[in-house]
């Protein structure tokens, strides 16, 4: 069986999708800081996934 896919939007529309909860982590943190200068913690990246 596997994971169910976790996604994450951003507000800009930018979308990552994975069953690796930890990479969407990453993508979205990295994808803040680089396109809108902005530091997201861990939670709120979590607080803003939902599955897919």
């Amino acid at each position: 069986m596997s994971k169910a896919m976790q996604q994450a939007t951003c507000s800009c529309g930018f979308s990552v999708t994975s069953e690796n909860r930890n990479e969407v982590v990453k993508v979205i943190q990295h994808h803040a800081h680089d396109e809108h200068g902005k530091e997201m913690t861990r939670d709120d990246v979590l607080a803003m996934m939902k599955q897919a």
